[in-house]
């Protein structure tokens, strides 16, 4: 059981990241996807220090 606690904690912190993404109106691409893959809870603050994509006017 306790094997289990890091891997809910990681898939945890990638909907986080999913999350805090969209709600901060950020692009992803294939980069940030394996980032966040490969840190898990180490990607949240690198979510939050992107700037957010600004809406076109087309």
């Amino acid at each position: 059981m306790t094997a289990y606690i890091p891997a809910l904690i990681w898939s945890m912190s990638a909907f986080a990241c999913l999350f805090i993404a969209k709600r901060r109106n950020l692009k992803s691409n294939a980069a940030t996807a394996a980032m966040v893959t490969l840190l898990g809870p180490l990607a949240i603050p690198y979510v939050l220090a992107l700037k957010p994509v600004k809406p076109s006017d087309a």
